[in-house]
């Protein structure tokens, strides 16, 4: 009677309302190797977003997933791996005591066309 196939929608990538500013590298990164790593002040949860080019301000055709994050205070990273270890210029726009977010990106082609 019924068929146990599950059908996938692809949806349109003008669709995705979510918008992750990339730098040309990570842009170049992504869609050679499918995947990417980025460090931001900013929280961004888990899912899918559209790429902006950030060097240009173009959005690009390719779409993005969020699928890991950590957080991460500057003095727990020194308390961790020591000081010598911690780039104190990737903290410079994180309040003292804040967390910074480190995110693991894959290249979305599953969903998104």
């Amino acid at each position: 009677m019924g068929s146990n196939t599950l059908t996938t929608f692809r949806l349109d990538i003008e669709r995705v309302a979510h918008i992750l500013d990339l730098d040309d590298y990570k842009i170049n990164e992504a869609k050679k190797t499918g995947k990417s790593t980025m460090i931001s002040p900013k929280f961004f949860n888990k899912g899918i977003y559209r790429v902006r080019n950030s060097n240009n301000g173009l959005i690009e055709e390719i779409a993005i997933n969020i699928d890991k994050i950590a957080a991460v205070t500057y003095e727990g990273l020194i308390r961790e791996l020591g000081k010598d270890c911690v780039d104190k210029n990737l903290w410079k726009d994180v309040p003292d005591g804040e967390a910074i977010f480190f995110y693991s990106l894959t290249l979305e082609n599953e969903f998104v066309k």
